[in-house]
């Protein structure tokens, strides 16, 4: 009975199970050795490529809520043209593609002035030698060249993601306020609201230039302090801290690393971008003619169990057994969904994949794509499901950097039948069985038992001289505040987030 389940109803079971949290699966996945089709043709430049490919998925978020972006790419280096396919849960907007079109050019122009430089810098064949023979080795990245173009990337960027990014400071305003900080946070925390200050007169009043080019300082110089706070202990630093900042206090500590992450992430991707353009190895990408597919929108229509008896008869065959403890989960399940039925959205990682898989009589259907995925978010367990499902069908084989390790509904399967149904069925089932045995709920089987670090190449920096003077503004902003962080937060923040 359990093949022929619909996957569908086990994702809802899933979601029900795990409603008040995560499933503890893998928040990162480790890096592959295994991925194909890259710019290059070598382990340690497709390693590389994964952050380039999160961050173009990251830029492309512009709505505060609900919005997921998953990207591909495709080379063809005979013809010299490379293809980015996009895909969101819904149906792909042109300003999307239009604000990618953009900032792939100005990274073109970018990646020429680097390349202009290193020409006058060094001997290029010498130093190709040694890239070639040392394949982890990056040159510097020069601290003052393409200044004005990183400043507009920047600002198109932020122009373009500004809802989300105020969603991410309201959600993450909490706790700011915590004193005591060491000094790589203090600096961190007094360079973002000395950015965000600026950045909250949008979309009311425009920016000069000048103020443009504060807010990427800032913003960059919160990075850097930002990413020593973060790299401390990996990330343990910030929760020893958390808690030590807590005391007695009722509650929880506050999530100073995930506010951290969240409120830096996008000067980080825009940081990975200005490295996509410095690389000399990744540089053929930024030469080739770049055209965007935006994939359409895909749904499911799903009927969930329509009674509380047919609840209870699926429990009983998914768990090849009667329990009493199932008539009472079969009430709480009708529960929650009722008489259910409608349109399941795909997600975009999964929708991707699909697409890439089928043909679509065009010049790009026998081109294999790179086997890494970009995603804007970490992908939810029933994603992160399917396309290990879809991996063991002994074709192409596609990773994405994670998942959060919830489970969503609706959810929408594409490809809903055959192998990969079963596939899919079968995993999912496997997952809701063990999450029966730990609860004690049946017996144990049989033989049951009870984020690596990703090398980016040279890091982009701000000179010593820019990073001094932005801290100098911020030291002078909490003096104006009475020379204390905690004064500082009290007077600035509230401008900020009402």
């Amino acid at each position: 009975m359990a093949n022929q389940l619909d996957p569908h109803h086990l994702v809802a079971l899933m979601c029900y199970e795990f409603r008040s949290g995560q499933d503890g699966s893998a928040r990162r996945l480790d890096p592959r050795s295994d991925l194909t089709s890259g710019i290059v043709g070598r382990y340690g430049t497709n390693v590389r490529t994964r952050p380039v490919m999160d961050a173009l998925a990251h830029i492309s978020v512009s709505h505060p809520y609900s919005q997921v972006v998953a990207i591909a790419l495709q080379l063809k280096p005979g013809t010299k043209e490379i293809r980015l396919t996009i895909a969101e849960n819904q149906d792909v907007g042109d300003s999307l593609v239009n604000h990618l079109y953009n900032i792939w050019g100005k990274l073109q122009a970018l990646s020429d002035e680097y390349a202009g430089q290193r020409a006058e810098a060094w001997d290029g064949n010498q130093r190709t030698e040694e890239l070639d023979e040392d394949p982890m080795l990056s040159p510097e990245i020069p601290l003052e060249v393409g200044q004005p173009l990183k400043i507009e990337i920047f600002r198109d960027v932020y122009h373009y993601c500004l809802e989300k990014q105020m969603k991410r400071v309201k959600k993450h305003r909490t706790g700011v306020g915590l004193g005591g900080f060491e000094q790589n946070l203090s600096e961190a925390v007094v360079a973002l609201v000395l950015a965000l200050e600026l950045v909250f007169k949008l979309p009311e009043k425009q920016l000069t230039d000048g103020e443009w080019e504060e807010v990427y300082w800032q913003s960059m110089t919160a990075n850097e302090e930002a990413k020593l706070v973060l790299a401390d202990s990996h990330g343990l630093g910030c929760e020893n801290l958390a808690r030590e900042l807590k005391g007695d206090l009722p509650g929880d500590p506050f999530q100073l690393q995930r506010a951290l992450e969240k409120l830096i992430s996008l000067p980080h991707h825009i940081e990975s971008l200005f490295g996509f353009a410095h690389s000399p190895r990744l540089r053929s990408a930024l030469q080739y003619h770049m055209t965007i597919c935006a994939v359409l929108g895909q749904a499911q229509i799903v009927k969930l169990p329509t009674s509380r008896e047919k609840w209870k008869s699926f429990l009983e065959d998914a768990c090849d057994e009667h329990n009493r403890w199932q008539g009472k989960d079969a009430v709480k399940l009708f529960q929650k969904f009722g008489l259910w039925e409608r349109e399941c959205p795909v997600h975009c990682e999964c929708g991707l994949i699909q697409y890439l898989q089928t043909k679509h009589c065009d010049s790009w259907d026998n081109v294999p794509a790179f086997s890494y995925i970009g995603v804007s978010k970490l992908s939810c367990s029933a994603c992160r499901v399917w396309i290990e499902a879809f991996n063991e069908l002994g074709g192409p084989k596609f990773y994405s950097r994670g998942s959060h390790g919830k489970w969503y509904w609706p959810w929408g399967m594409p490809m809903a039948e055959g192998p990969l149904k079963e596939k899919m069925t079968e995993k999912v089932l496997d997952e809701y069985i063990t999450q029966l045995e730990e609860k004690g709920k049946i017996k144990k089987r049989a033989g049951s038992d009870g984020s690596g670090a990703i090398p980016s190449g040279a890091e982009h920096k701000i000179s010593i001289t820019r990073s001094q003077s932005a801290k100098a503004r911020g030291d002078a902003a909490v003096q104006e505040s009475g020379g204390d962080l905690r004064g500082f937060l009290k007077a600035r923040v509230p401008r900020l987030v009402g």
